[in-house]
């Protein structure tokens, strides 16, 4: 078994392929004047079982063609197998049209990844699911609540509780993981969003946060909005310090203004996103995984 690295997940790779004492191919990569990647194996993969890892992180449309070339080439040099670890899986909104003509993108990654010769595809809280139903190869969904949660352990919690910004199944059940890590309580708050306009409601409601420490544990912190409002209605009803952790932290524009002038302590992420906020590695969460299903092979 061998990893690949992406050019967005170069970092990542080298702790993966260290965990699983697996060797790290070497790649070369560029750009050309014109902006068209360029990718070229310097090992020999014929026959290889590889880990390719590549996160789908902004600009994401780049990304994506980097991974699609990637892969295209590792199946055609004659690698054995291809697992792809893509722990921001972009475009993972929509498992069907809410909206007459809308695209189904999730559908569209879903079918270039298996033509392209995928065996298999993990990635960490994708934001539904759902899209991962559209894969015909198997495709796991792994989460880092609970290592986000563990990362503020440290930070000498009082009696804290985990918060989801919304009550959406998948929600809660990172609420419920984290809290589970932490043998702490966990509740959820309740967002609408406005199909047109993409505006974010956050319902306000009786919370048992008094004097208390807590987490607010999300898949994805864009503009920082929905975090945001939830923050504001925990220092409204006397949280002590509000903390997010998130798995996949964008900071789009101005989002950690935003956030800290909610009252928000700290913002930690995972490093499925190349940023300052990278405080957990998801490398161990996608290591357990794979040994796992070696373990049932």
């Amino acid at each position: 078994m061998k990893v690949v690295g992406g050019p967005s997940s170069l970092n990542l790779a080298r702790k993966i392929s260290e965990l699983l004492n697996a060797p790290l191919v070497n790649v070369k990569t560029k750009r050309f004047p014109d902006g068209e990647f360029y990718f070229k194996f310097e090992d020999n993969v014929l026959g290889e079982h590889l880990i390719i890892v590549q996160s789908l992180e902004p600009p994401q449309d780049i990304r994506a063609m980097e991974l699609f070339l990637m892969l295209h080439t590792a199946r055609d040099l004659g690698a054995e197998t291809i697992r792809l670890f893509i722990p921001y899986l972009a475009y993972s909104r929509q498992d069907r049209r809410y909206l007459d003509g809308e695209c189904l993108s999730s559908a569209v990654i879903a079918e270039i990844l298996e033509q392209l010769g995928a065996d298999a595809i993990y990635t960490i809280d994708v934001h539904n699911e759902r899209v991962l139903r559209m894969y015909k190869i198997p495709a796991y969904n792994l989460t880092a609540s609970g290592e986000l949660a563990r990362y503020f352990a440290g930070r000498g919690l009082k009696d804290p509780l985990i918060l989801a910004p919304d009550d959406e199944e998948m929600a809660r059940r990172r609420a419920q993981h984290a809290a589970k890590a932490l043998s702490a309580e966990w509740d959820a708050l309740e967002k609408r969003r406005d199909r047109y306009t993409g505006e974010i409601t956050t319902l306000s409601k009786e919370l048992n946060v008094h004097g208390r420490d807590v987490i607010i544990i999300d898949d994805i912190v864009s503009t920082g909005k929905t975090a945001a409002n939830a923050a504001k209605i925990l220092r409204e009803q006397g949280a002590r310090r509000v903390f997010i952790g998130a798995s996949h932290l964008l900071m789009i524009n101005n989002a950690e203004k935003i956030l800290l002038e909610s009252g928000v302590e700290e913002i930690a992420g995972t490093d499925s996103v190349t940023n300052k906020y990278a405080k957990v590695s998801v490398a161990p969460i996608f290591v357990r995984a794979l040994k796992g299903e070696m373990e049932q092979l």
